[in-house]
This record gives structure tokens, C-alpha cells and sequence, in this order.
């Protein structure tokens, strides 16, 4: 007795592919989902609160050198700036 491939391959095929559609609608899906957008939530405002430190920081440094006539005012001054410009573009980008 001969066995057709076919006929074995065809509706075994079927079956695992309407299994996995079963397990992508798996309650479990929503969970995961609240679970990705937590850390995006996490990642946005971590990166926003790193920025604004490191511009303010770079304010102090900037308001220090004035304060006691350092020449490398504007390297502290940049930095600040950069600081608080990664900031805000973190909290946009960051989806």
C-alpha cells in the first residue's frame, strides 16, 4: 500500500496553522501588550529625566564658570543645551 504524501502534508498543514491562530488570540495577548507599552512609558521618561539632568547640570556648571571667570563658559553652556534638546526629543521619538 502506497502512501500519498499529499494527502498526509495538506491537512496537517492546516491544522498547525489554525492551532497558531488559536494561540495569537490567546488571553494572554493583552497582558504582553500593557506589558510593551509600560517599558516604552519607562524608556520615554528615563530618557527625558536623563536629558533634563544632564542639561541642568550643564546650567550649574555654566552659572559656576561665570561666577568665578572661567574662559570655557560655552563648552558648559552647549552642554546644557544638548542635554535638554536630547531630552525633549526623547520624550517624542520614543513610541
Amino acid at each position: 500500500m502506497k502512501i500519498n504524501k499529499r494527502k498526509i502534508i495538506i491537512p496537517l498543514a492546516v491544522a498547525v496553522l489554525s492551532t497558531a491562530s488559536l494561540f495569537a488570540q490567546a488571553p494572554v495577548a493583552p497582558e504582553f501588550t500593557n506589558a510593551i507599552n509600560d517599558i516604552t512609558q519607562i524608556a520615554r521618561i528615563s530618557g527625558t529625566l536623563i536629558g533634563g539632568l544632564v542639561g541642568l547640570i550643564g546650567l550649574g556648571r555654566t552659572g559656576w564658570k561665570l561666577a568665578n571667570g572661567e574662559t570655557d563658559v560655552m563648552n558648559s553652556l552647549i552642554m546644557a543645551i544638548i542635554g535638554i534638546f536630547l531630552g525633549a526629543m526623547a520624550n517624542t521619538f520614543i513610541v
